[in-house]
């Protein structure tokens, strides 16, 4: 009878035991969704989409390929990843693809979309890569490659590390890019030529393009004037059209043996030299770029007229 009690609480509390599972870690996991093909050079790369918040109850994603009408598995990915790239097939040839998830239970989801890829030989990559800054754009300019070829760029702030999106909406027809000018960073550039498909059957890319802001100076100021008053001279100009433009450096000669000699700077167009003119001085003004300063715009023999107010 005294034994009776301590086995009915430990029933009660389980004991310290886990509690029994659940029906819920034997349902079937969502499956992946947002399956597309891309052909690159030598690989069609596969990319999908999963849940953040399903992702922990993933063991792996199982890829899965039919060359006919049975699809067999070619590959288990960890839950982590969404991507995987097929290196195992021909030009020319029709391929489909779909993907699964696994539980922990083991229990499969159901398919995700199917793909269908038809790879096609790829085009050369494009050559003779120019640029040019053009007020606050960076303009790209390349040798076409042949009739009907199309062209992906793509931009990285680090060496020759680039992503699977371009940086251009849809395939560009042209052989001519414009982007917005990077000016506090290095930028790289790569472009692929690639085919009007849905697989865009993209070849490999070009020589890689570095684009350095200190190589580049801004235009130079438009229309200095100097404006003399009894408490100095007032310096005026037109601002170049660049907008990463961080300033102005103002310069003064006086006489031929000193030269010209910074007095100055300002982030507006205008500038007051409060000394005097009582001999003529020339000036010069220049726009600061990232690390270079622009073509000086010049005005010359200013000096104090009595008749000045």
């Amino acid at each position: 009878m005294y034994l009776i009690l301590p086995v009915a609480l430990c029933l009660i509390v389980s004991c310290g035991k886990k509690s029994l599972p659940t029906l819920k870690s034997y349902e079937k996991p969502p499956p992946p969704s947002g399956l597309k093909a891309i052909h690159r050079e030598s690989q069609i790369i596969l990319i999908w989409d999963y849940p953040e918040d399903k992702q922990s109850v993933v063991k792996t994603f199982q890829i899965l390929k039919s060359e006919a009408n049975d699809f067999r598995r070619v590959a288990i990915i960890e839950n982590d990843q969404r991507l995987y790239t097929d290196t195992d097939f021909y030009s020319g040839y029709t391929y489909q693809y779909k993907i699964v998830a696994e539980n922990l239970k083991g229990i499969i989801s159901h398919d995700s979309n199917t793909v269908m890829a038809t790879p096609l030989d790829t085009p050369p990559p494009p050559k003779r890569i120019s640029y040019r800054v053009e007020n606050n754009f960076l303009v790209l300019e390349w040798e076409k490659t042949g009739e009907g070829i199309l062209y992906n760029v793509y931009k990285s702030f680090e060496k020759g590390n680039y992503g699977l999106i371009p940086v251009n909406e849809k395939p560009l027809d042209d052989t001519t890019f414009k982007d917005v000018f990077t000016f506090n960073k290095n930028v790289y550039y790569v472009i692929r030529g690639a085919r009007e498909t849905a697989l865009r059957d993209e070849g490999p890319p070009s020589d890689e393009v570095e684009i350095n802001p200190s190589e580049f100076s801004p235009s130079k100021p438009g229309r200095l004037q100097a404006i003399v008053r009894k408490d100095g001279v007032y310096l005026v100009w037109i601002e170049p059209p660049e907008t990463w433009i961080s300033g102005y450096r103002i310069y003064r000669k006086t006489d031929e043996a000193e030269g010209y000699r910074l007095i100055g700077e300002t982030a507006v167009p205008a500038f007051r030299d409060p000394d005097k003119p009582t001999t003529p001085r020339d000036y010069r003004v220049t726009a600061l770029g990232p690390a270079r300063e622009s073509p000086a715009a010049g005005i010359e023999s200013v000096i104090f007229e009595s008749d000045n107010p």
